[in-house]
């Protein structure tokens, strides 16, 4: 599927890109070549074949001035002077010219620019939820490695052998949560970051923690609400319920299915699992 970014957008990031010196614009375009439309990459292109075409204009410049200068350098006999050691030309330092020379190139772009260059997502964006499931699997696979190391541990406790999946359960649902902010932790040098980490890492916490928690309901036969607990066909029913709405709440953060359903600080989800609990109390 095309990534369609709208003009506002292109505008916006367009503005942005103008800020960035040419190093910066390097790397940005290796960041943008997995993009499946080519509206961002020509962009990024066209600023950089721009930058180095003024560069090259200005390095033409002084070579064509420095060498006229030396042509208009009066001429004189040889016989009128005879050590030509005598004869200085003034040629301007390294230094002298750089300072010169110096342009917007040098630029060095803010964190708050940055910020506002991501401030806007593209819809649909594949690339944010294939991002956001790295990061679910990512969390799953740590504590899943752990697990699986304290099991063949030589020094394990003399209790790990009456662990059981049912007493494991209840904690899988604070794993999202974790992972979430563990991966934000390790993308924040990164100059331009997803979308969803930068400004939905909070709704999606909150849809990941309740979705999980529905989902160990089939397991366990026991559901764990935020604010009522109760285990058989209520647990299912309300198991169900949560389930769907926190799905379509991810799916919502990455595809425009609702406006309304839009997530913010996750909020909107917490509630509905509230009525829910309530209407099945």
């Amino acid at each position: 599927m095309i990534t369609k970014f709208t003009e506002e957008y292109l505008k916006d990031y367009k503005e942005q890109i103008r800020k960035l010196p040419l190093d910066e614009l390097y790397e940005v375009l290796d960041i943008i070549r997995k993009d499946d439309s080519p509206e961002r990459q020509s962009i990024v292109k066209a600023r950089i074949a721009e930058i180095e075409g003024e560069e090259d204009e200005i390095d033409e410049t002084n070579t064509e001035h420095n060498f006229a200068q030396f042509e208009t350098f009066p001429k004189q006999p040889i016989e009128s002077n005879p050590d030509l050691n005598d004869i200085q030309i003034s040629v301007p330092s390294s230094e002298q010219a750089g300072t010169e020379n110096e342009d917007s190139s040098n630029y060095e772009i803010t964190q708050e620019e940055i910020d506002k260059c991501n401030n806007t997502q593209p819809m649909p964006d594949p690339d944010g939820f294939l991002s956001y499931l790295f990061c679910m699997a990512l969390g799953f696979g740590m504590a899943l490695f752990a697990l699986v190391g304290c099991s063949m541990s030589a020094n394990r406790t003399a209790g790990f052998h009456d662990l059981k999946l049912i007493t494991i359960l209840p904690y899988l649902k604070y794993i999202p949560i974790g992972a979430i902010f563990f991966f934000s932790f390790l993308t924040k040098d990164n100059k331009i970051r997803d979308y969803w980490i930068n400004h939905l890492k909070f709704a999606l916490g909150v849809a990941s923690f309740l979705a999980v928690d529905a989902a160990t309901t089939f397991i366990s036969g026991t559901y764990n609400g935020i604010s009522h607990s109760c285990s058989g066909t209520p647990a299912y029913m309300l198991a169900t319920g949560i389930l769907f709405f926190s799905i379509i709440f991810i799916a919502n953060a990455f595809y425009p299915i609702s406006k309304k359903l839009r997530p913010r600080h996750g909020l909107t989800l917490v509630a509905l699992a509230l009525i829910l609990e309530t209407a099945l109390r």
